[in-house]
């Protein structure tokens, strides 16, 4: 059944080869010839195409049958868009009614995949950690693309383009699965925006890594290179005592405010970013760095200050959370030769925290606000009130200083 169109023109019904696409599952069928068609009618052209003009659209280029059967469906939507809405006609190639042009900066399907990937990231609702690490993903994506001469819309990118693009950049197998991990993010968010038909990065699969063992430091240790930095650095060891005795992240630690702090009732908020979740948490200040946090809230001159920022002292301006590791390799690394990464304090805070503390609490677990189970998260709404009262309590001397 023909519909009708601007100026006498008209199109047939859409048909799909092969016809049985939907139910397909074998990857034997990945070898049939898929395509969707339609008949295009323009009376200019009567005599040229008396029978009408053949419109097809091959999806051959996509290489799995979950892709194939997404590019489907959106185009079963999307070609009556483009001849009733768009006014495009196939013969002259031409709209007949005129195409708006995308405002420069914005999101539109036909813009470049680079730019497209460079407009979309920083808009996401992630970390500032997560978008770091993107900027330089996508820079390496756009220099691999210029290298390979790779130009292509956005609306067109299937995984054949994501594996030419990444292969040639000699990335190790965990930085490869980063890569994908990454950009998967941008482009399930460009799914969204209907500016991609299908997340090609679900088709990749990831290579294979080996998880390595964390290097962990020693109590005895941490208590040599505490008192140097006692001595040499006062502010980095007065943050490695408040960071080694709360279980929670730099990046957690560096959003706390003076306002989040309650001395009183030895609490403090943060809010901890999880991919594109966030939440606030309730953590606990160990009766040990007690008077830690009291000196620092004392620096403070704004209730709107971060407590740790240049120099690690209150102020207004915050900083990023990598200038820890810089000041961990400059004073303890490379004078004191010491290997392991300034992580491993929280781990062996919660490793020592584990073994003083009641099992039954799961006291390391909270410190970390590592997610519980379901009947303790919905349900047990008082264990985490109680478990924060636990620790308050706890004054265990792990650090002789």
């Amino acid at each position: 059944m023909a519909k009708n169109l601007l100026f006498d023109c008209a199109y047939s019904d859409l048909w799909v080869h092969p016809e049985n696409w939907k139910t397909l599952t074998s990857q034997k069928s990945l070898k049939l010839d898929w395509r969707i068609e339609c008949k295009f009618y323009d009376p200019l052209f009567k005599e040229k195409y008396p029978k009408g003009f053949l419109f097809r659209r091959k999806l051959n280029r996509f290489r799995s049958l979950e892709e194939r059967k997404a590019v489907v469906e959106t185009w079963l939507k999307e070609i009556p868009k483009l001849f009733e809405d768009k006014g495009y006609n196939p013969i002259t190639k031409k709209y007949m009614i005129p195409e708006l042009k995308p405002v420069p900066g914005s999101l539109h399907p036909k813009l470049n995949f680079v730019e497209a990937l460079k407009i979309a990231y920083p808009m996401l609702s992630v970390s500032e950690g997560v978008k770091k690490e993107l900027r330089r993903i996508v820079a390496k994506v756009e220099k691999s693309a210029v290298a390979l001469k790779m130009e292509f819309s956005i609306c067109e990118i299937h995984s054949g383009h994501i594996r030419d693009l990444l292969d040639p950049l000699g990335l190790t197998n965990n930085e490869y699965n980063k890569f994908l991990t990454h950009l998967s993010i941008v482009l399930s968010d460009l799914v969204e925006k209907r500016m991609v038909f299908h997340n090609p990065i679900r088709d990749i699969k990831k290579k294979k890594t080996v998880k390595k063992i964390r290097e962990t430091l020693e109590l005895d240790e941490l208590n040599k290179i505490f008192k140097i930095l006692k001595n040499d650095n006062y502010t980095f060891y007065r943050y490695g005592m408040i960071f080694f005795h709360s279980g929670a992240r730099t990046a957690e630690l560096f959003r706390v405010q003076k306002k989040d702090v309650n001395l009183a009732k030895q609490e403090y908020k943060v809010t901890i970013l999880k991919g594109s979740v966030s939440k606030e948490v309730i953590k606990v200040i160990l009766p040990n760095v007690l008077s830690f946090w009291t000196e620092i809230i004392q620096e403070c001159t704004d209730d709107n200050d971060f407590l740790f920022t240049r120099r690690l002292k209150p102020s207004l301006i915050p900083i990023q959370p990598c200038q820890i590791s810089i000041r961990w390799r400059r004073w303890v690394k490379k004078k004191l030769n010491v290997t392991a990464d300034f992580y491993a304090l929280k781990h062996l805070f919660l490793d020592e925290l584990d073994k003083a503390s009641d099992a039954t609490l799961n006291l390391s677990k909270g410190m970390a606000s590592h997610t519980t189970n379901v009947t303790e998260t919905v349900y047990l709404v008082g264990r985490n009130k109680r478990k924060n009262e636990a620790l308050k309590k706890i004054n265990i001397q792990f650090l002789n200083l």
